[in-house]
């Protein structure tokens, strides 16, 4: 599977190495009863000890008190521990760690960015993601010559440790060889991008990334010629992205054009942007090459890539895209093929050409390209219209354009209140919130073309959410008279478990960096009406830290729906005084994941 492989290594963004398990943490060779560094290591080894044996609960905001390990190896300023937490007592031992900025520091430093990037198994409550990050921004911190060094022997795999753990160290030091952003340390990156290891190569690509420095876009430009892993080329394609931001024109919009000055007065020039570098357009046609190399989660990112540096050359690409769709149906229905890509590729045709001819039918296209290709002229990027458009079909009025879809859907006890609805007909009319949800569940299942599969996800107050079937069906006539009977028998109950529901609609396997996704879904549409009440994971600034961290590199596509209309005003009180009122949590989730949001 596309992320299988990325085994050693788990959302632009970031990540490092993996720590040795609690029983076998050697004791650091550089600590030295008069080495003023020795507390600060010792403090972090110890830490590193509990946290690996799973007694630390990184999330808890509990104090830890007489526990803390900064206070324990005098690591802790005079004034007190401050945010006397497990994580705040992690950001003082590295904050001192940072102070000292020397080699020692720089290694002990790693070993806290490496976590989540190993195949060791880790809980919700360990927020592997979290300890990672803060281990990344520490390296971040370090200025001296002796630290870059010593993460540059690190990223050359120099470091002694053993294979399980070497992967996850070497990856950890190159992403804090780009958080530095020193580019004299670019080629000691890009050495890595010829690396046999997968989980290698990502982090070098990230790293690079990270680094910022143009002048490593040939060297990415070769992964776009070559590789043919889908984490790659996904990362390549963000990467390369983001170094030629500059060069990127605006959107145009309507509202760019100026006013007309007065009689008299001198034009405004327009705004210019430095011309995009040869190198722009090489990375053009080595994503014109990559497509169809892996699957179509990787060719998405490539189309991005395409969008942003548009050209006659791609024209043509693009229409082979559509071709695959006709020639190979049975790609659509194994999920090596994704309905999103047929259309995301089909908006930027119509886009580039001003022809509205249909997915289904290239051969109009490629018939358009024979005729005009001497004479095309593509157009400009223009920003998409923010209208509030939905469509008739669909789920709530989003577009169902995936081709193996689930469905996640709130049964908490508030799904029981009325709602507002609008009908076709224009007028406003009260329903049950579930009625709604259920018509337009089964609106949305009689509306997906044969060639699809789908299931659903139900939550509510329980520990773990309800998956309608093991596996996805495709979306025939019998499928669909079954799914109808469930959904009639739906019910509402108890709390908002919305952490479980997307846990078994993204297929979360655990929080090994890269090992999430076993599924070929390619869409998700959450309805909801609250926010969450009980789970494992509640707070909702978490929620979108995972989901965006897990489906990275899958390009699975969330679209939210959000039922606020006829809601208490004591509920609607009570949101204001959330961290995140659950209204943004659905539309932060869709922004976040290519989706599309929608409060109903």
């Amino acid at each position: 599977m596309m992320l299988a492989v990325l085994l050693a290594a788990v959302c632009s963004g970031a990540a490092p190495p993996i720590l040795p398990d609690a029983d076998r943490v050697p004791e650091p060779t550089f600590v030295v009863a008069q080495d003023p560094g020795a507390k600060p290591a010792k403090a972090l080894v110890a830490w590193l000890k509990l946290y690996r044996k799973g007694k630390i609960d990184f999330r808890s905001k509990l104090d830890i008190g007489k526990d803390s390990l900064a206070a324990k190896f005098d690591v802790a300023p005079k004034n007190g521990l401050g945010d006397a937490t497990w994580a705040g007592d992690l950001r003082l031992i590295l904050s001192a760690l940072v102070s000292l900025d020397d080699a020692e520091a720089a290694r002990a430093i790693t070993d806290v960015a490496a976590v989540g990037l190993d195949d060791e198994d880790y809980t919700y409550a360990m927020a592997p993601y979290d300890v990672r990050a803060a281990g990344l921004d520490a390296l971040a911190g370090l200025k001296s010559d002796a630290a870059r060094q010593a993460l540059a022997a690190g990223a050359r795999g120099e470091w002694k440790a053993d294979r399980k753990e070497a992967v996850a160290l070497r990856s950890a030091a190159m992403l804090g060889l780009g958080r530095i952003g020193d580019p004299g340390q670019r080629p000691v990156i890009e050495a890595a991008l010829a690396d046999g290891n997968e989980t290698v190569r990502l982090h070098a690509i990230e790293a690079l990334a990270a680094l910022g420095d143009e002048q490593a876009a040939p060297a990415l430009i070769g992964i776009l010629e070559r590789d043919p892993s889908d984490t790659a080329l996904i990362a390549t394609a963000r990467a390369l992205r983001k170094l030629f931001a500059r060069y990127l024109e605006p959107p145009a919009t309507a509202s760019d054009t100026p006013a007309k000055p007065p009689a008299g007065a001198k034009e405004p020039d327009p705004p210019k942007r430095p011309a995009a570098p040869a190198s722009a357009r090489l990375a053009v046609r080595a994503a014109i090459s990559a497509l169809g190399r892996a699957t179509w989660r990787a060719d998405m990112e490539l189309v991005r890539l395409l969008d942003e540096f548009r050209s006659t050359e791609t024209v043509p690409a693009l229409i082979a895209v559509l071709e695959r769709f006709r020639d190979n149906p049975d790609d659509v229905k194994s999920g090596k093929l994704s309905g999103l890509l047929q259309a995301q590729v089909h908006e930027l045709l119509v886009s580039m050409t001003g022809a509205v001819y249909p997915a289904s039918q290239p051969e109009k296209w490629r018939e358009l390209w024979d005729k005009e290709k001497d004479r095309l002229e593509v157009a400009q990027k223009r920003e998409p219209k923010q209208d509030g458009h939905t469509v008739a079909a669909g789920f709530a009025g989003i577009p169902v354009e995936g081709t193996r879809v689930v469905f996640v859907l709130d049964l908490s006890g508030s799904m029981e209140w009325p709602m507002e609805d609008v009908g076709t007909d224009g007028k406003k009319r009260e329903m049950n919130r579930l009625d709604f949800a259920k018509r337009e569940l089964l609106k949305a299942i009689d509306g997906l073309p044969p060639d699809s599969q789908f299931n659903l996800v139900t939550f509510n107050g329980d520990s773990k959410a309800e998956t309608w079937s093991k596996k996805m069906v495709p979306a025939n006539e019998r499928n669909r008279e079954r799914f109808k009977k469930h959904v009639e028998k739906l019910r509402p109950l108890g709390g908002t478990n919305l952490w479980s529901g997307m846990e078994a609609a993204l297929d979360i396997k655990s929080l090994v960096y890269g090992n999430h996704y076993e599924t070929n879904v390619d869409e998700v549409f959450v309805l909801s009406d609250g926010a969450p009440t009980v789970g494992e994971v509640i707070d909702p600034v978490e929620i979108l830290r995972l989901v965006e961290e897990l489906n990275r590199y899958a390009e699975v596509r969330i679209n939210t729906v959000f039922i606020s209309s006829k809601t208490p005003p004591e509920m609607l009180q009570a949101e204001m005084q959330m961290s995140l009122r659950p209204k943004d949590l659905m539309r932060r989730m869709a922004e976040q994941n290519g989706g599309r949001f929608r409060d109903v």
